[in-house]
């Protein structure tokens, strides 16, 4: 098998990259956009194949104003839907839109330099943060084996889109406008679909000018070269059409008794989108480094503006990303502005009729070749560099970013001047004054002055590094006041760090054990160092008795050090789970286990490097508690209080043990005798019972009472007494203000009260078990 056929055999790999960014907080008809994003994702996902590799990138998420707020919630993988609906329901939007940096982090993760990856892009604005999407399209799709980005433009507004068009159209992918909840479901699945099983297709874009507003009333004609026969057509400013087969095509377009023909290549599951303009009249675009010097043939975006109004402002009439593009557009007087990378230049135009004018824009712009040596002598650091450009500072020393990558060896085209250069590798940084000149590139090699320590942490000496559940932190030199900064950390078991040169501290956490040592970093040298915690682990479970299988739940563990001088045990970890491993400085320890209102106690002794089992028997029981209101009669549903209670002590006072308000509550109890109270509105009962160890005892309370519904027309309070007895005197039962009262009473005689003021009425009635009276009372 090819490796064409081997990648279309292959499920499809892709990662949704998802606008959590201020913006989602806006609304559309039907609601606020990211409810109804959240909706729709979680619908679409449960017809997906499972065998799909689905992933889930988000962007401003987590802090406001924060251009590096990215992250994988969802690595991509098979079987990946529930948890993606998971991860989008919990996202609240907050920040900046780097959508940009987003769709670059998740090509890189599916390795789009490998093998064939799709990105999906739902945003609803446009990039915040300093990155052209444009650009970055000519870069994925040149490095990427087959890397195709379909977006979804979320209640974008005109004059918006040209960026997100531009990525979608680069890489062969499909740009698609949503503005409502149905519009965002379908674009979705559209997408979903072309990742899934991609479709040849072609998309014809119908404009009065290049780059402007859909032309619409256009009508399409598809022909099939060599053909005269049309295969499809369409009408609209905006067509597509899935053709049967890769292969040329010409796309014939009319509008007013205009004719515009444009032709098209399509390979095996492309999509690719063409442009009709119906201008005749426009400018043909080139950009120069410095006067007199060589054409940029690559790289430069260029926008269009219409003339100024009142207030300065100016409406984008037309885009194009070609290097030299010719730009169609009615005759009038225009802003040019060209971009290449972080330098731009504007020039006013006056298009006429006729032959296209010819627009020359210098930028004025240089190149700097970047690279970063760790120490004098080292070669260029090959990865993991973050590189940051500024200019001179103004009058408040405040510098303006000019630029930035993560390419270890980035080419940057910047305005001339001098500017400031700084890189940071891990959690050492360098910086270089640089001056900026036109038409020239300037190598630039930084030095960082840093080295590299690989950690590792072993629980005795000797011992084997662990593996996982390992926190770092690094620590430079003390100040003045003896306080120390943070340097670094990392959650990698063995990580290694790069840090300037310099003497640090270094922390390490496995569990509750901790360990810390001195290291000394030399610039280009890398170092080891291996921390011994001299601790242990226990590993505990629960026994309801002797020889059970382990409790799977409700457990909570608490381990208490050794007594201090005023005899307090220091809680020193905790754990909620069944089973739960954890580390301790080697010692003595006791360990608290509750399992529902059972407590056992049980004291242990850590040894470093070792691991102790420890089983708990809590000799304990489930008790499952019912109400019926009557023998017979099915459970009580609500309304009930319950109480557990202890044997009583030496004074006749019963402890509680534990409480519900839930129904029929399953309770767990140390086995013995309790006494158990149940209420529900106006009655309570009593009940003797005995829990056995590593049982479960049922017990069902017979309420012996009935239902009162009581209704009223007048205000007033109700009051419900109960039988005389001996010495005439009745026992309140409940009482309500309001009009109408349904409540539970004892079975037997209950008088009825109904007062307001100086008026009173009451009436006696006979409550039967499990049954409903209903009176109507008022005071008079």
């Amino acid at each position: 098998m090819d490796q064409a056929s081997a990648q279309n055999a292959a499920p499809a790999r892709a990662i949704i990259v998802f606008d959590a960014s201020g913006s989602m907080y806006g609304e559309v008809p039907g609601g606020v956009k990211i409810d109804i994003a959240k909706k729709v994702v979680s619908d679409i996902l449960g017809s997906l194949d499972p065998a799909m590799e689905l992933g889930l990138m988000a962007y401003g998420h987590r802090k406001k104003g924060d251009c590096e707020d990215i992250e994988l919630l969802v690595p991509p993988k098979p079987g990946s839907a529930a948890e993606i609906a998971a991860a989008v329901a919990a996202l609240q939007p907050k920040g900046k839109t780097p959508l940009t940096a987003s769709v670059i982090q998740a090509a890189k993760y599916l390795k789009f330099e490998e093998t064939k990856v799709s990105v999906i892009l739902v945003s609803d604005g446009v990039e915040t943060c300093d990155k052209d999407p444009c650009m970055a399209a000519e870069e994925l799709e040149r490095l990427g084996i087959d890397f195709t980005c379909h977006v979804i433009g979320f209640d974008m507004k005109a004059g918006e889109t040209a960026g997100l068009e531009c990525l979608a159209k680069k890489t062969g992918g499909m740009y698609l406008a949503a503005k409502d909840a149905a519009s965002l479901k379908t674009s979705l699945e559209t997408a979903m679909k072309q990742v899934a099983k991609p479709v040849t297709t072609l998309v014809v874009e119908a404009r009065q000018s290049s780059g402007g507003e859909y032309l619409q009333g256009v009508s399409f004609e598809l022909f099939a070269e060599g053909s005269e026969n049309a295969l499809a057509k369409g009408t609209g400013g905006r067509w597509s059409s899935e053709l049967p087969k890769p292969g040329k095509y010409t796309i014939s377009a009319k509008h007013n008794n205009k004719s515009v023909e444009v032709d098209a290549a399509l390979k095996e599951g492309e999509t690719v989108t063409k442009e009709v303009v119906f201008a005749e009249t426009g400018l043909k675009a080139v950009a120069y480094d410095k006067e007199g010097g060589t054409a940029f043939e690559k790289d430069v975006g260029w926008d269009l503006y219409g003339p100024a109004d009142a207030e300065g402002n100016r409406v984008k009439a037309g885009y194009s990303y070609d290097a030299k593009p010719f730009m169609k557009v009615a005759a009038g007087k225009y802003l040019l502005k060209a971009t290449r990378g972080n330098a731009s230049a504007s020039v006013e135009v006056e298009v006429k009729e006729g032959a296209p004018q010819e627009v020359k824009v210098i930028l004025g712009s240089g190149n700097l070749k970047l690279s970063a040596i760790s120490a004098e002598g080292q070669p260029p650091i090959a990865k993991e560099l973050g590189w940051d450009i500024y200019s001179p500072p103004d009058a408040e020393g405040q510098r303006k970013k000019l630029g930035y990558s993560y390419d270890a060896q980035p080419k940057m085209t910047l305005p001339s001047g001098p500017c400031l250069v700084t890189v940071v590798y891990g959690n050492a940084k360098g910086q270089k004054e640089v001056d900026v000149k036109a038409g020239e590139t300037l190598d630039v090699v930084v030095l960082i002055g840093s080295g590299k320590v690989k950690l590792a942490v072993v629980m005795e000496e000797g011992g084997t590094p662990v593996s996982k559940e390992v926190a770092w932190d690094v620590y430079g030199e003390a100040d003045a006041e003896g306080n120390r900064p943070k340097a670094a950390y990392s959650y990698d078991a063995q990580p290694t760090l790069s840090l300037p040169a310099g003497k640090f501290e270094v922390e390490a956490q496995v569990g509750n054990a901790k360990g810390k040592a001195t290291i000394v970093i030399e610039a280009g040298k890398t170092i080891e160092k291996t921390l011994t915690l001299g601790a242990g682990r226990v590993k505990l479970s629960a026994l309801a008795v002797e020889g059970a299988e382990p409790v799977a739940n409700e457990l909570t563990w608490d381990i208490l050090g050794p007594p201090d001088a005023e005899g307090n045990r220091p809680k020193v970890a905790y754990s909620y789970d069944a089973q739960p491993t954890i580390s301790l400085p080697a010692g003595k320890y006791t360990v608290h286990v509750q399992w529902g209102a059972a407590l056992m106690k049980k004291d242990i002794e850590i040894s470093a490097g070792k691991l102790v089992e420890v089983p708990i028997a809590m000799n304990a029981g489930t008790l499952a508690l019912s109400a019926l209101m009557g023998e017979g009669a099915e459970p009580a549903p609500d309304g009930l209080t319950w109480d557990v209670f202890g044997e009583p002590n030496a004074e006749g006072e019963r402890p509680k043990a534990t409480y519900s308000y839930d129904a029929q509550p399953k309770v767990r109890l140390v086995a013995g005798k309790y006494l158990v109270t149940v209420n529900r509105g106006g009655v309570t009962v009593s009940k003797e019972v005995e829990v056995t160890g590593g049982k479960m005892t049922s017990s069902a309370v017979i309420l012996n009472a009935g239902t009162l519904k009581l209704s009223s027309s007048t205000p007033g309070t109700w009051e419900l007494l109960g039988p005389q007895d001996a010495e005439g005197n009745r026992k309140k039962f409940t009482y309500s203000y309001d009009a109408n009262f349904k409540v539970a009473v004892p079975a037997g005689k209950v008088l009825v009260v109904r007062s307001e003021g100086q008026k009173k009425a009451e009436q006696e009635i006979e409550v039967k078990p499990n049954t409903l009276t209903e009176l109507t009372l008022d005071a008079k």
